[in-house]
């Protein structure tokens, strides 16, 4: 689930792009939400790997 600051971020950047008439600004601002979106994705997969490895007996070690 995505967290409540990084929604407001998102949100703020859609409104920055939608505001904005410079097409280089409007490119830096899309690769700055996606660059957003991108780690908020590895974070939620890396967070399910270390639960994963958490409650695996096999992993546990001796």
């Amino acid at each position: 689930m995505m967290e409540e600051n990084i929604q407001w971020s998102l949100d703020q950047l859609d409104q920055l792009i939608k505001d904005s008439h410079d097409y280089k600004q409007k490119a830096l601002l899309m690769g700055v939400k996606d660059l957003l979106l991108e780690q908020e994705k590895r974070t939620e997969q890396i967070q399910g790997q270390l639960d994963g490895t958490l409650w695996s007996p096999n992993d546990w070690g001796s």
